[in-house]
């Protein structure tokens, strides 16, 4: 990391590492104390009806803005009979994990003819989330379509997967093996994540944004 070490009570000196609190109503973050910076990006990309804007939605601590427009030609193109609307720019939404720390949550859209509208994820400060859906016959086609659209970002990159059990995880990880190998990216960044709950997104941003800014 650029720049002089923060000191372990300075601003935005807070890790993505956490542990849930077993004697709180509701899971809360914990956060070991180490640098960072007090603003980061978090891309979600990942194809069509993966639950990128669900997930925004979900972890996003103000309304987010999304682009949301009514599927014309119906749904069963997309995998999902219910899926009625689809992204055609960016979602945006924003996250404060810590009083001192801010993560803008960035929406891809998943159709390649809206592909104009993604944003260059190459920066130090941005994480990526690619989310695949687990029900999906493509899902290793669809890995290997959208991975190396992340060429040399791979290193800040975990896969959240829908549509999938704790218990069916390392199903999902077999599948994924051969694009997993071949990007660098260990099984253990595969997870399983619920797009509508928070905490289970929180767990995936948080698996992302503990990954290091430049490649070992």
């Amino acid at each position: 990391m650029s720049g002089g070490a923060v000191g372990a009570d300075s601003p935005g000196s807070e890790s993505w590492v956490r542990a849930a609190l077993s004697d709180l109503p509701t899971r809360r973050a914990r956060w070991r104390r180490v640098s960072l910076p007090t603003r980061l990006r978090l891309v979600f990309a990942g194809p069509v009806g993966a639950g990128k804007t669900t997930a925004v939605r979900a972890l996003s601590d103000v309304a987010p803005v999304d682009t949301d427009v009514p599927i014309s030609a119906g749904s069963a193109e997309y995998g999902d009979a219910g899926k009625k609307t689809t992204t055609v720019g960016l979602d945006y939404g924003a996250w404060k994990p810590t009083a001192e720390i801010s993560v803008a949550l960035i929406g891809f859209p998943g159709q390649d003819r809206f592909a104009h509208a993604r944003q260059s994820s190459s920066s130090s400060d941005t994480r990526i989330l690619l989310w695949l859906r687990a029900d999906s016959e493509s899902i290793a086609d669809d890995a290997d379509d959208w991975l190396p659209r992340f060429t040399g970002d791979h290193h800040r990159l975990a896969i959240a997967v829908t549509r999938c059990t704790d218990d069916a995880i390392d199903t999902v990880r077999a599948a994924l093996t051969e694009s997993l190998e071949r990007y660098g990216i260990p099984p253990t960044r595969v997870l399983a994540t619920d797009a509508r709950d928070r905490e289970s997104v929180m767990r995936a941003a948080c698996a992302a944004l503990d990954l290091p800014e430049e490649e070992s």
